[in-house]
Order: structure tokens, then C-alpha cells, then sequence
């Protein structure tokens, strides 16, 4: 993996030799961004959504990127290329830069990686996760920082409860998963999911659209974890993840899904739109 090409300082390198400098404020402060995309083959997926973020999230950080996005994409094709991975993630990362206070943004450091990555399943994943909640709000969580300090230290709490992930709520309000977004089945045409207080995923994006276009009642509003006992299903959504149904959410547990669920049908028509997506970047 060392060999493989990344992108800092302006220009191409080996990931061996990259180095961030110890008065960077991403690691003396946790300050900084970054985004992650999937790339299939040598097709870079969503890649237009994933740059639209990286660029809302660097404008909200006060964090200047001295590339366009048409660069930035260049720099992501070129290095695909260069690196011939089967199956990968981009990872694009932006910091504070080096500070001579510990507290001063700079001229941020901006480091682009290419890593191998395993391919999402092909087919839903069953049973589907356990997951429990947890009273927590991020701090500008439309913003895709690099501040995972909960979620990395809830880990030993999630695995003691013997559960796969945690969900976030505040005043018995649920938001999100660490890296993924919630969603509800409250019947065959109705979904819903989180509008405030989340960051919107790329995927979560992918599947409204899907949602809408097969003519399900797509609704964003604030969901009470009371309302999930009433909900038929619930589903994970990330990057790469696509699509995992929830089988518990502390208490509640849901029926077995089959193929004739609606997370299973959500699943298919989002695996058909990421190929077609694909083939038309193609």
C-alpha cells in the first residue's frame, strides 16, 4: 500500500512519503475536513456530489482550497489511473495547516490517497445490524469534519452491548449514525429520514432520488425514537455500505426481511442506479 501514488504538497508522491507537520492544527486541534468517495474500475462514483461537499465543508471551516473542482477531479482521474486498483476509495483531506499558535488557520494542507477497498455487497445484507442509540449531537454536523472523538470512543460501549453501530439522538430526537445516515419504512410508499442536525450523505441523496422516481412518499422530518416502535423497517446508508437493513434498535426489533421488503427493493434500485450512474461517467 505504500507505493501506492497519493497527492500533497501540489504535486504526486509516493504515500510513503507524505508527512504532515506536528503544528498542522489537523493534528494538534482535530481541525479539518475531508470526503470519501468509492471508485469502481477507473469510474470515480458521485464524484460531482462528493466535490460539491468537500467545497461546501472547506467554505464552512474558513479553509481555502486553491484548486477548482475541474482540478481536483483531474488530480482524482490521474491518479486512478497511475495506481490501477480494482476496487478503491478516494480520500480527501484538508487542514487547519501548520499554525505558529496552535490556534491560527494557515494555508491548509491538502492530501489526496487513494486506498484499496472492499466492494459493497451485491446482495442485502441478512439478518441486518443491531444497533443502540446514544444522547450525542455533533458540532456542525453539515459540515464533514474530521472530529470522529465520540464515535471512536463509544467503540468499546457498542461492542459490550453487542451491538454493530450507534445512533445518535438529542431530546429523543434521532440524527445519524457516525458515518451513516437513518432511514424509516413507516409503510410499502412511505420513507423517511432525518432533515436536521445530519450531514447529507451522498448516498442518502442517491436514494430519495431513487425513492421518488418509483413513486414512494419521500419525507425529511424529525423523527422521536417513539415514532421508530411504529416504523415496518429501518435501514442504514453510506458510501460504502449502500443499503443495510436494522434488525434491532435497542429494544425494537423489526421483522425478518425478505426480497419483498421495501429496504430490499430500495436496495436493487439503488445497486441499478450506481451502474447506470457509472456507465454514463463512463
Amino acid at each position: 500500500m505504500s507505493h501506492l501514488i497519493c497527492y500533497h504538497h501540489n504535486r504526486f508522491a509516493s504515500l510513503e512519503d507524505v508527512s504532515i507537520p506536528v503544528n498542522d492544527l489537523g493534528y494538534q486541534r482535530g481541525y479539518g475536513i475531508f470526503d470519501f468517495l468509492r471508485v469502481a474500475g477507473e469510474t470515480p462514483l458521485y464524484v460531482d456530489d462528493h466535490l460539491n461537499r468537500f467545497f461546501y465543508s472547506a467554505a464552512e471551516m474558513h479553509l481555502p482550497v486553491k484548486q477548482t473542482k475541474e482540478e481536483l477531479l483531474q488530480i482524482i482521474r490521474q491518479m486512478i489511473s497511475v495506481n490501477q486498483l480494482p476496487y478503491s476509495g478516494i480520500r480527501i483531506m484538508l487542514s487547519g495547516g501548520s499554525s505558529p499558535d496552535g490556534y491560527q488557520i494557515t494555508e491548509p494542507n491538502l492530501v489526496i490517497v487513494q486506498v484499496p477497498l472492499t466492494p459493497p455487497p451485491d446482495q442485502l445484507l441478512l439478518p441486518g445490524y443491531k444497533v443502540v442509540t446514544y444522547a450525542h449531537q455533533r458540532q456542525m454536523p453539515h459540515v464533514k469534519t474530521t472530529d470522529y472523538l465520540m464515535a471512536i470512543w463509544l467503540q468499546p460501549w457498542v461492542k459490550e452491548q453487542g451491538a454493530d453501530d450507534v445512533l445518535y439522538h438529542h431530546n429523543g430526537i434521532v440524527s445519524e449514525f457516525p458515518r451513516s445516515n437513518f432511514f424509516l419504512v413507516a409503510d410499502e410508499q412511505s420513507l423517511v429520514t432525518p432533515a436536521s442536525n445530519i450531514l447529507h450523505g451522498v448516498t442518502r441523496k442517491q436514494i430519495l432520488q431513487v425513492a421518488k422516481a418509483k413513486g414512494m412518499n419521500v419525507v425529511e422530518k424529525d423523527i422521536s425514537i417513539e415514532e421508530i416502535r411504529s416504523a415496518k423497517e429501518a435501514f442504514i446508508s453510506s458510501s460504502t455500505k449502500r443499503v443495510i437493513p436494522i434488525r434491532q434498535l435497542d429494544e425494537i426489533r423489526f421483522a425478518p426481511y425478505t426480497a419483498a421488503s421495501v429496504t430490499a427493493q430500495l436496495f436493487v434500485w439503488l445497486q441499478q442506479h450506481e451502474i447506470a450512474t457509472a456507465a454514463k461517467a463512463d
